[in-house]
Parts: C-alpha cells; sequence; structure tokens
C-alpha cells in the first residue's frame, strides 16, 4: 500500500493529474495522449475525458470550452498510448464546435463533442449554495477512519492513485455500505490535488474534466447498500456531460456535491455541482452508467 504523503507533494513515483492529461500533437488536429506511462489497468474515464478536452482546445482559438458531451464506448489500457482525432466541425461568430475521437488498438473507445465561446458578459445568477463545513473544519480520512482500516486503505489508495487528497464532510456511499447501511443517494468531498496543474484555461479545464468522473455513478449505489468494489456488481460510465460555468483550479480545495436521480433497467443516472472555496457553481455534471447486480 503506497503511503498518503505530503498533500503537496504527492507520490513522486506517479504521474500528476497534469502529466496523466497532457497530450502531445502529432498533426494538425491528432494528438497523442496517454503518454505519462502507467501501469497496466483499466483506464480512470476521467483520464480519458481530460486528454480529449486539452485536445479540442489547443485546436480553438480565443475561446474557452463550456460544454462536452462524452461516451465512454470500450475500456481503454492506461498503459498504453491512444490517438486522438480532433475535427473541427464549426467555427461561428460566438462559438466553436469540436468532435474527438480516441482510439487505442485500432478501435475507437470513447467520443466526446465540445463547444467553446469566447468572453462575453451577460446576466448572472446561481441558484445552489453551499453548505458544508470547509476543509479545514472536515476531519481528514485518517482521522475520519481512524477505527477502520480497510476504509482508510482504499482512501489512501483512491488519493495516490488519482493524486488528489479528498475530505468528506458525511460518511461516502462506499464506507456506509461497508457498515451495512442503505443511505440516501447523495454523497460530498473536498478535493484537492495534490501536485500544481496547468495553469492556462486550457489545462485547467482539461484537470477539471478530469476529477468531474471521480466517485460520480457511485452515488447511486447509496439505497442499496451496495459498492462498486462487490463483486457481484457491474459497473461502467456509459456517457458523461460536462457544463464549464467558470475557471477552476483542481490544485485548491473545491466542494462536489453528488446525486443519483434514478435508477432502473441496469442503469442509473447521477449529477453533480463543483464548488471552489468562496461557493461559486463552476460546473455541473451529469453521468449515466451500466448498473447490474449479478444473482
Amino acid at each position: 500500500m503506497t503511503q498518503q504523503q505530503s498533500p503537496q507533494r504527492g507520490d513522486a513515483t506517479a504521474p500528476s493529474i497534469s502529466e496523466i492529461v497532457a497530450v502531445e500533437q502529432t498533426g494538425e488536429f491528432r494528438f497523442r495522449g496517454g503518454i505519462a506511462g502507467r501501469a497496466p489497468r483499466r483506464t480512470f474515464g476521467g483520464e480519458v475525458a481530460g486528454q480529449a478536452v486539452l485536445a479540442a482546445s489547443r485546436t480553438v482559438q480565443d475561446r474557452d470550452i463550456h460544454s462536452a458531451h462524452m461516451h465512454f464506448l470500450r475500456p481503454g489500457d492506461a498503459s498504453r498510448p491512444v490517438d486522438l482525432l480532433v475535427e473541427e466541425t464549426r467555427d461561428g461568430g460566438s462559438f466553436s464546435a469540436r468532435r474527438v475521437q480516441v482510439v487505442q488498438g485500432g478501435q475507437v473507445i470513447f467520443t466526446m463533442t465540445a463547444s467553446f465561446q469566447g468572453a462575453e458578459v451577460g446576466l448572472e445568477h446561481q441558484v445552489p449554495d453551499v453548505d458544508a463545513p470547509g476543509p479545514s473544519q472536515t476531519l481528514p480520512p485518517e482521522v475520519m477512519f481512524a477505527d477502520d482500516p480497510e476504509d482508510l486503505a482504499w482512501i489512501q489508495a483512491f488519493s495516490a492513485s488519482l493524486d488528489l487528497e479528498v475530505r468528506f464532510p458525511e460518511m461516502p456511499v462506499r464506507a456506509s455500505a461497508g457498515r451495512g447501511l442503505r443511505v440516501p443517494p447523495r454523497q460530498r468531498m473536498w478535493l484537492r490535488a495534490r501536485r500544481a496543474v496547468g495553469t492556462s484555461r486550457a489545462e485547467q479545464a482539461a484537470s477539471l474534466a478530469y476529477v468531474s468522473d471521480v466517485m460520480l455513478l457511485s452515488t447511486a449505489l447509496g439505497p442499496h447498500g451496495l459498492s462498486y468494489h462487490d463483486h457481484n456488481v457491474q459497473f461502467a460510465t456509459i456517457d458523461h456531460t460536462v457544463w464549464f460555468h467558470s475557471p477552476l483550479r483542481v490544485d485548491d480545495w473545491f466542494l462536489y456535491e453528488q446525486e443519483s436521480r434514478w435508477a432502473a433497467g441496469g442503469r442509473a443516472l447521477s449529477r453533480g455541482e463543483i464548488f471552489d472555496r468562496r461557493g461559486r457553481l463552476c460546473a455541473t455534471t451529469m453521468q449515466e452508467g451500466l448498473l447490474r447486480v449479478r444473482r
């Protein structure tokens, strides 16, 4: 088990978020991702999502991404690079549209359509408010799970593999399931990258896309007392959408509130809202996934 590192340093032997989402340009609209070098395993969806956002952003001038609609078609192998093919769908007077295909081993494993907009002044309002205790008032995992070595080991491994520090205002769905509890389909967490992310708007958006996949679908398991680590649970993302409202640096604390509004027919739908420390809504997410229990 990798030991928990300082939140400022992280695990120096593992790639940082910036390295994970990095892409190399190999042609006018072609990029190569997965260049950080990862151990063989199924790709975490946020990795290819972040790479796709960064690749598409590199083909747009003076406009920032405001929405990305993603479909996960096949599992990827994190130890192998991927090719990202960007289609210049349209550049209009106010918006630009791009389509991205991610290919690995000759197969399309992921697609994304994205829209970009230049800076514009308009009407402003925000309905949701943040009422969670701040990160400094929230127990770190080694305190929250001091009497629960299994969940502590899980969150330490989770933090190390994703290069994220995490604190839960309330018990997360997985820990509740381990205690035999059925809980409402809601959870929230403070997150922060362990190491600095890129400074450009495109790199920050790619990092946000990466973290937007964290634990979102697992919220649907709360009412059923299950965890995605249970051997009889089949669990995979089908599609995922991010609306980018305001810039967010993921190397500062931000709050991710999640809930599942529906599950049936072997699928589940979850929604998330991402706030910065000031309570500003920076992104909204929606995710549908496969959710089956083998009998």
